[in-house]
């Protein structure tokens, strides 16, 4: 095992701050924390203020108990995990249902995709909005409900954006690019948008009863790459092209890609991403805008 010295440099200062962090996201005390990792609270509150060095095991536990990556604990890397406002809700404060239920989907959908769907309890949604669970499960009776409310969200932020981007375009292949575009995991919204999709597809597999709305909105993603394609046709590019077959690749590409970079498990970047997708669509479809030859 390494220990903390062994780190990068730079990580031994901020690993207690980021542990803190991390324990108030998680709502529990240190003995609380201690106790669920098995450690001495003595030596969890030493380590806290820097008398004393966590070990990685001690690092993974903590980790795994706040719901949080040992990446984030370690090197800062990755979503934070998520604060309720710093006073919390205002409980007394008047807002319509309307405006409590939007309020609720927001902690939900940001919890879920920095905690993991799992790691999320209905308490966490409510203390994060000043709620109560009752008012939650009012809103959406089962955790299940929170994670269909959290995947339509980040549906339709998508289809806001690439409305948004498409609405700019200059051509048909100016749509494609700019549909590769707004694919790429490039911020912390961006990778919260990733994460819930994923995990949604994960319970997927597990619960059928989810695959229904997964495969409605999968297919609504799927028919904007088609129609695209078929507009770059209609505009005499990739006229031999056969387009489902183009779209299949092109998003098999996509998601693949961006798991490579939510899980950490290949050194895939964004602007990898980026190259690899621009080169999709070839033969059939030009999209690294090469230069012309000179004239002869």
């Amino acid at each position: 095992m390494t220990s903390i010295e062994e780190r990068p440099a730079g990580t031994a200062d901020t690993l207690p701050e980021r542990v803190r962090t991390a324990i108030r996201a998680a709502a529990v005390s240190q003995r609380e924390l201690a106790h669920r990792i098995g450690m001495d609270p003595t030596a969890l509150s030493k380590a806290l203020r820097g008398n004393r060095r966590l070990r990685d095991e001690e690092v993974a536990a903590i980790a795994k108990a706040c719901g949080v990556s040992t990446a984030y604990l370690v090197e800062g890397a990755g979503p934070a995990p998520v604060l309720p406002p710093e006073a919390g809700r205002d409980r007394a404060q008047p807002v319509t249902g309307q405006e409590r239920r939007e309020q609720i989907l927001e902690a939900a959908t940001v919890l879920i995709a920095r905690r993991g769907y799992h790691n999320v309890r209905v308490s966490d949604i409510a203390r994060y909005c000043g709620t109560s669970t009752a008012t939650v499960h009012y809103h959406f009776p089962s955790k299940e409900a929170t994670l269909h409310a959290a995947l339509e969200y980040y549906a339709q932020r998508f289809r806001t954006r690439l409305e948004e981007e498409f609405g700019r375009a200059t051509s048909a292949r100016d749509k494609v690019r700019r549909l590769i575009e707004v694919q790429l995991p490039l911020d912390a919204a961006d990778i919260d948008e990733w994460s819930v999709w994923v995990q949604f597809w994960n319970q997927a597999m597990l619960e059928p009863g989810l695959r229904s709305a997964q495969r409605r909105i999968y297919a609504g993603w799927y028919r904007v790459v088609v129609d695209v394609l078929h507009e770059c046709r209609s505009e005499g590019l990739a006229p031999e092209a056969d387009v489902e077959a183009l779209a299949d690749r092109f998003t098999a590409m996509v998601d693949g890609l961006a798991i490579q970079i939510l899980a950490g498990s290949t050194h895939m970047r964004p602007d990898r991403m980026r190259s690899l997708l621009l080169h999709a669509f070839e033969p059939h479809l030009d999209l690294t805008d090469r230069p012309s030859p000179p004239a002869a």
